[in-house]
């Protein structure tokens, strides 16, 4: 049975702040009772009773924190090597952005990246975390969210009608998870169970080919098939993904590739 979201804001401030997109976020369902909780300076996402590891958007500290400080360069990112191939600093669409660390990887390596995300509760977390990003005391996270990162009014890449013309479009789609790791028990968890799967990721991807930008990168669990084979220019692969590159008719393939 559905249930729906549940919004908590004792933080005052924020919800003032919010208070468009806290709007138009009622009648949202989910598949487990969440609640999106506004409280000390944050928009977090949390699920069940005890309301533990709850979600939200974190580009100064957490797992963004440490590879932005110890981090590889583009070569080494799986992400990186095939969103820029030979190119120095690319414009990204990030069609499917979640929570932004993809996108905030591929910004800090000089990429100018522009998120779009269809979840709503999804686009207040990463609204929340660039506001936060901006604020940061850390001049290079500043740095990053406020000249690399643009959250986008459009919900996803084939619905924007902007100037922007981007050099590769990126999508990273949900798939359901064939391990319980504990990423995916706490923090993740509650993520999946407010997006789920992307069911339509294959029409989504076809749109994008459709449109023939410069470059399009799907990136898959290792064990997913790989979709409209016959545009596909090269395949980046790390230890637990593989990012397909498709090549553009109009450009051709050696304009794709690394």
């Amino acid at each position: 049975m559905p249930f729906p979201l549940s919004i908590e804001a004792p933080d005052g401030v924020l919800a003032g702040l919010y208070s468009r997109e806290l709007s138009e976020l009622s009648g949202i369902e989910t598949s487990s009772p969440l609640t999106l909780i506004l409280a000390s300076g944050v928009v977090s996402l949390a699920g069940g009773s005890v309301r533990e590891n709850p979600v939200f958007v974190d580009f100064v500290g957490g797992t963004l924190g440490f590879r932005r400080v110890y981090g590889g360069g583009r070569h080494s990112e799986g992400v990186a090597r095939a969103c820029f191939g030979r190119m120095k600093a690319p414009v990204i669409f990030d069609g499917t952005a979640g929570l932004g660390r993809d996108a905030f990887i591929l910004a800090a390596l000089g990429a100018r990246v522009h998120l779009f995300e269809r979840n709503p509760v999804v686009r207040l977390l990463l609204r929340d975390g660039l506001r936060r990003g901006r604020d940061s005391d850390i001049p290079e996270v500043r740095e990053i969210t406020s000249a690399g990162m643009r959250l986008e009014e459009a919900p996803s890449v084939i619905a924007y009608n902007g100037d922007v013309i981007p050099d590769t479009v990126y999508l990273d789609p949900m798939y359901p998870e064939r391990k319980k790791s504990a990423l995916v028990k706490k923090e993740m968890r509650i993520f999946h169970e407010l997006v789920g799967q992307d069911q339509d990721r294959e029409e989504y991807l076809k749109a994008v080919l459709d449109a023939d930008y410069r470059k399009t990168v799907m990136k898959l669990p290792k064990w997913a098939d790989i979709m409209h084979p016959e545009r596909v220019n090269t395949v980046v692969a790390t230890k637990n993904h593989r990012f397909v590159v498709y090549a553009s008719r109009s450009q051709g393939k050696s304009e794709t590739g690394e």
